[in-house]
């Protein structure tokens, strides 16, 4: 009977033990489990951008670690996005995914906020690895080396990010390849909370991580990229700034005069219906325009609006207004100097010696930049004119391909020729179409274009464009070349420059051009979008026309008494060039 009870007893032992075995393994079952399903889960579907954003709770007023976290993860969050072929698939959607991360982060102790980061990313799915040798004929813009720094990241991040670096993105569906440029592939939101801190964040975030990984010219800026992010990520939490002074500072870090900015409203968003240029740091009137009466005349030197010197507003709204280079900022500066929230502006004025003062009624912003731009970047001047004695003018603005047979007779007549490039082209097939039938004797390289790849984030094909070449050698230009440039030569206009400077024996006469060269492409962000230049020109000798614009043989500046006078020294020089 004892036996009997021993023998119950050791079963009934060696039963618990095996009801215990069950149940730790049911839980490790339950635990791999549930982290498989969390792999599968996060790859295959995320949650809805509203059900992530309802999710996540954002510090008031974060400290500096909680900052630093945000940053880290942003271009985690970037890195993989780009990366990550779980980006291929529809049903993950990265905007709440940076939502998601950021709650992980922010809701861990700073000690565990790069294993959350190391979760995230194995929670994303497992993926191939690219072959390695398809980047033979590519170059490196970046190369993401933060991603090795384990002091940073911990061991286990660094590493996993640096094997992300290789993978295979397998058509990632937020970027398209383009014969000319990246494009992206972003959500416009209609309906989300205004100025919202966390769609800010969003925001920052992907303009940042877009140029970051797409960007040629990233490495252009007059800030390091690196150091952008985190002001802008802090700045977002600044519910002082407004959402257009968040993103019209951020996007002008990218120095980068093809970039629109949203600065008018936030500067009053109307104007004083003046245009206006820079010369030696003074304003001069250049067309009184038509949109209210005022007794100013051109050449007239405006040295207070409202009581402020111009090159003083012109300062103050700098950091608002991308530029490419200095040019560019005094060419926009040009108008932006007169912005204003008021009804009516004080302005005062100098002519021929005396200080004047008028008061002139204040335009909405779009009246005066539908007036403006026609004035500034189109034409209505002849294609070609004779401009002094034997010296014939072709203004760029206004020649298309059907003037094919009134050129070719205009060019005879005269042995001196400038080509006038300080507007934009009328047509873009002049260049290929109409121009080498008289000017381009041979196929010549006339730039070099640096083409982000859409499947591998940080690098780029570069490839050498070359001019066409005239079917009709008898009907090629003999004489002289100048061609003219300034501020308002800018993208297809430098592109042209570039590929007429190599006509052998030509001459560019002008200013600083705007130094936005290439084709632009588009970011939608939460509450705006903005144009960039997408691709990366320059000359074959490797010389970059981005930010420096083109090549310049003889510098003529405008100067305060050739705008005193309303002369065109630029033309003039050229003339007398010539002659």
């Amino acid at each position: 009977m004892a036996l009997k009870k021993i023998i119950m007893k050791t079963a009934v032992h060696n039963c618990n033990i095996q009801m215990k075995r069950n149940h730790i393994l049911l839980q490790v079952i339950l635990i791999v489990t549930g982290l498989t399903f969390y792999s599968c889960s996060a790859a295959t579907e995320s949650l809805s951008t509203e059900q992530a954003y309802a999710e996540l709770k954002l510090p008031e007023e974060p400290d500096s670690l909680q900052i630093h976290s945000i940053v880290q993860a942003s271009r985690i969050w970037g890195f993989a996005k780009y990366h990550h072929p779980a980006f291929a698939s529809r049903s993950v959607n990265a905007d709440a995914e940076y939502f998601r991360l950021l709650k992980d982060i922010l809701q861990a102790p700073d000690s565990m906020r790069n294993d959350v980061c190391s979760k995230w990313i194995s929670g994303l799915g497992s993926y191939a690895i690219r072959d390695i040798e398809d980047d033979g004929n590519t170059e490196t813009f970046n190369d993401f080396n933060w991603i090795s720094d384990s002091l940073l990241l911990g061991k286990s991040l660094s590493e996993s990010l640096m094997k992300l670096r290789d993978a295979d993105p397998k058509g990632n569906r937020y970027v398209k390849q383009t014969p000319v440029n990246v494009s992206y592939i972003e959500t416009q939101y209609s309906d989300i909370p205004q100025d919202d801190v966390a769609y800010r964040l969003l925001g920052v975030a992907k303009f940042w991580n877009a140029v970051d990984s797409y960007s040629p010219n990233r490495n252009l800026t007059d800030r390091p990229w690196d150091k952008v992010l985190p002001e802008y990520i802090a700045l977002a939490f600044d519910r002082s700034v407004s959402f257009s002074a968040l993103y019209s500072r951020m996007v002008s870090e990218l120095c980068d005069t093809h970039v629109n900015s949203w600065y008018v409203p936030i500067f009053g968003g109307r104007f004083v219906p003046l245009m206006c240029r820079f010369a030696e740091d003074r304003l001069f009137v250049t067309d009184t325009c038509s949109l209210v009466p005022n007794n100013l005349e051109i050449g007239d030197e405006i040295i207070l609006i409202d009581s402020v010197c111009p090159i003083k507003r012109l300062n103050e709204l700098a950091p608002y207004i991308p530029h490419s280079n200095r040019s560019s900022l005094l060419r926009d500066g040009s108008y932006a100097t007169l912005l204003t929230a008021k009804d009516e502006v004080c302005v005062k004025y100098v002519r021929d010696g005396k200080t004047y003062t008028a008061t002139i009624p204040s335009v909405d912003g779009n009246s005066f930049v539908n007036r403006r731009f026609p004035s500034q970047n189109g034409s209505t001047k002849p294609g070609f004119k004779e401009v002094a004695g034997d010296v014939g003018y072709i203004n760029i603005g206004s020649l298309t391909c059907k003037d094919e047979q009134d050129l070719e007779r205009f060019l005879a007549s005269y042995d001196k020729l400038i080509i006038d490039l300080r507007t934009y082209p009328a047509e873009y097939d002049v260049l290929y179409k109409l121009l080498p039938n008289f000017f381009f004797s041979q196929a010549r390289e006339a730039a070099e274009v640096l083409l982000p790849l859409a499947n591998r984030p940080g690098r780029f094909i570069r490839t050498t464009i070359l001019t066409s070449k005239t079917s009709d050698p008898d009907k090629l230009y003999k004489g002289k070349i100048v061609l003219l440039v300034n501020a308002h030569s800018q993208s297809m206009s430098e592109y042209f420059t570039m590929f007429l400077q190599t006509i052998p024996g030509s001459v560019t006469i002008g200013s600083q051009t705007a130094g936005a060269d290439g084709d632009v492409t588009r970011i939608q962000l939460p509450y705006a979008a903005f144009y960039i230049t997408g691709a990366g020109i320059c000359y074959p000798d490797g010389t970059n026309a981005q930010r420096n614009g083109v090549k310049i043989d003889i510098v003529v500046e405008p100067s305060a008494e050739g705008m005193m006078r309303g002369e065109d020294e630029q033309l003039q020089a050229a003339i007398g060039y010539l002659i």
